[in-house]
């Protein structure tokens, strides 16, 4: 006896087969978004450590005595961070030596305030 099918529709395997590849494509636009997120972040990154690094290298070229206080400082690249600000701080370690610190914050793609920072140390004698 052959049977013979008119009714229209899907049958089980055609409808599971379809949402796997639904939720396949699901799974990928994800992971593909977060690498976005990622990827923007380490661009922020390397941008304030970039800044932080020029203006610890500026500290350096006017020597022991051109330090004086630190504070918030301007540099063309914060227009390529979210809300991007910089500033440095200077400690005093002892009568040669000063520790110069440069701090570069942003707010990531999630919304959190990130921040760079790079120190070093600058004697009477050059810095380290």
């Amino acid at each position: 006896m052959i049977r013979t099918f008119k009714e229209r529709g899907f049958t089980l395997i055609e409808i599971l087969v379809a949402l796997f590849i639904l939720s396949l494509t699901v799974v990928f636009a994800t992971l593909i978004i977060g690498s976005i997120k990622i990827v923007g972040d380490a661009k922020y990154e390397n941008v304030a450590f970039r800044i932080a690094n020029n203006k610890l290298d500026e500290l350096r070229a006017g020597g022991y005595d051109a330090l004086s206080a630190g504070g918030p400082f301007v540099d063309d690249e914060l227009a390529n961070l979210p809300q991007g600000s910089a500033s440095t701080s200077i400690t005093i370690l002892n009568e040669q030596t000063k520790q110069v610190m440069s701090g570069v914050s942003w707010r990531g793609a999630d919304g959190i305030t990130r921040v760079a920072s790079l120190t070093t140390l600058v004697t009477e004698f050059g810095g380290l």
